[in-house]
């Protein structure tokens, strides 16, 4: 059986994560120029990004203005909070993300983001990037 199809039978919702591309417009010029994606910029080698409870929390995604979008995905067991750098991340500020969990942005992911660990000792983030 489908598995959307067993979670409509069942009543639960069933939520597929996905990289949504901004729209073109004229405030959002770079939009339509976001063909190809990338992937976890800020790990060693490509590899998911390590967060720990480091105090204002581990880079995860640096600043850019020609990126459409992004998602991070906490691909670790712990679950961690991301933040761009208007807010100090810490165990208890910024956007929860739970083990396994996806945090979807559209243009704000041309801002930096940083993750912190808020419970647990495993959690790392998985980047994917709408680029040029």
């Amino acid at each position: 059986m489908n598995l959307k199809r067993f979670a409509a039978l069942a009543g639960v919702g069933l939520l597929v994560p996905t990289l949504a591309f901004a729209q073109p417009s004229p405030n959002n010029p770079v939009s339509s120029s976001c063909k190809k994606v990338a992937v976890n910029l800020q790990g060693s080698a490509n590899a998911d990004v390590t967060v720990d409870n480091t105090a204002t929390g581990v880079l995860v995604m640096a600043a850019s203005t020609s990126r459409c979008g992004a998602i991070i995905r906490n691909s670790g067991a712990a679950a961690m909070r991301c933040a761009p750098p208007t807010i100090t991340v810490t165990a208890t500020v910024g956007t929860e993300v739970l083990a396994a969990d996806v945090l979807t942005l559209g243009l704000e992911a041309q801002e930096a983001w940083r993750c912190i660990r808020s419970t647990g000792t495993n959690a790392a983030a998985n980047v994917t990037e709408a680029i040029p």
